[in-house]
């Protein structure tokens, strides 16, 4: 017993001993100390909230501010948006300006030039293409456009409710491009001689009417919502309301005394649309 008390009064002076060396020490560890102007739990509610929201993280709306001037230009004295605005502006009113000044001309490489544009603006996209392209990379086209879909759709031709003939056998010499309206149409009979021009189908004398140039239009109506417009003819027999059968002669053309050459002006609408009339007929 004596020998327990004796090793825990020992602990305790060896206790005593180390307090006292902290006490001169003048400080306490690190881990215990604490600052002099420590908040209560219940107190924390009224703390300044400068301790608590300080941060080094920038402010998100004052750093909008400051490069908000990016958008400006360097003079400051508007946003780049205008600037840029005008620069396409200006650009459209050119390449509009340089499209309108070759229609205006009727010069051989202006005419070729129209061509070009005209077909340009108005033949489909081949998409069938970028679909062979997509397929070889991709594996596949892709679903979310229609034009890709996987499922083929039949094509529908689209023709009138009868078999058009041709007015006559010839060459196109002006496509249909050129004004969307019609075709011109050079006789294969190139000898001079006048030349038939016939009707393609049924139908009903609309108009006969004097053109600009001198020549001829007849305007007929045909079966299966089509009319027919026969132009440059330099004679015929026909008058309004008069009926002509497929193959009858709607008039003819033939070379002036200037030996220029004749053509037929041809022309069809379907349901009050011009369409190409090389669709649908064959001058060969």
């Amino acid at each position: 017993m004596e020998y327990e008390r004796d090793i825990k009064n020992r602990r305790k002076k060896r206790i005593q001993s180390l307090l006292e060396d902290q006490t001169e020490a003048g400080s306490a560890p690190v881990l215990f100390t604490l600052p002099d102007n420590t908040i209560p739990f219940r107190e924390w509610g009224a703390a300044p909230r400068s301790e608590f929201t300080a941060s080094t993280e920038p402010d998100p709306e004052v750093m909008w501010k400051k490069q908000r001037s990016s958008w400006e230009d360097e003079g400051g004295d508007g946003p780049r948006f205008g600037a840029g605005f005008m620069r396409r502006t200006i650009a459209s009113l050119l390449v509009f300006g340089a499209v309108w000044g070759i229609f205006a001309v009727s010069e051989p490489w202006a005419v070729k030039s129209q061509y070009f544009i005209t077909g340009a603006l108005s033949n489909d996209m081949d998409f069938a293409a970028v679909q062979v392209w997509y397929e070889e990379h991709f594996n596949g086209a892709p679903s979310f456009i229609p034009i890709f879909g996987d499922k083929e759709v039949p094509a529908e031709k689209v023709t009138a409710v009868h078999e058009l003939s041709a007015p006559l056998e010839g060459s196109i010499a002006r496509p249909f491009a050129a004004s969307l309206k019609g075709v011109e149409v050079i006789p294969a009979d190139d000898s001079g001689s006048s030349v038939t021009v016939e009707s393609v189908d049924t139908g009903r004398v609309l108009s006969v009417s004097k053109e600009a140039q001198g020549g001829i239009r007849i305007t007929v109506r045909h079966t299966g919502n089509i009319t027919a417009e026969y132009g440059h003819l330099s004679g015929t027999r026909l008058a309004v309301d008069d009926w002509v059968q497929s193959g009858d002669a709607v008039g003819w053309i033939q070379g002036t005394e200037d030996a220029q050459i004749p053509m037929l002006f041809f022309a069809i609408m379907k349901d009050k649309s011009y369409i190409d009339p090389a669709e649908v007929v064959s001058f060969d």
